[in-house]
């Protein structure tokens, strides 16, 4: 695992990045809008496992966490599925970078 909410959602993260040096302001921040939700499972304690359930969301990787992290259950799970969920359904369509 790299960066983060970078590793499950990439190609939003250059998508936000390259606009922004072009100051193509008002893309950017439509995206960053967007993925403020995403961003903000990465500043909890358990961001490895919201990052870990964030991949298998977008199909690139697993659940698996090493001891001593367990997997989200329960209800915390349900939540944080439900920004996946939410992200992915509304996700924007990506301008050319």
């Amino acid at each position: 695992m790299g960066g983060g909410l970078v590793d499950a959602f990439p190609c939003e993260t250059m998508v936000i990045y390259e606009p922004v040096k072009q100051n193509r302001i008002a893309e950017a921040t439509k995206i960053y809008r967007w993925f403020m939700p995403l961003l903000e499972l990465d500043i909890h304690p358990k961001l490895v496992q919201n990052i870990k359930l964030a991949e298998v969301a977008t199909g690139i990787g697993t659940e698996h966490v090493r001891p001593p992290r367990l997997p989200l259950i329960g209800e915390e799970r349900a939540y944080v599925q439900g920004i996946l969920n939410n992200a992915i359904a509304k996700r924007p369509k990506m301008p050319n970078i």
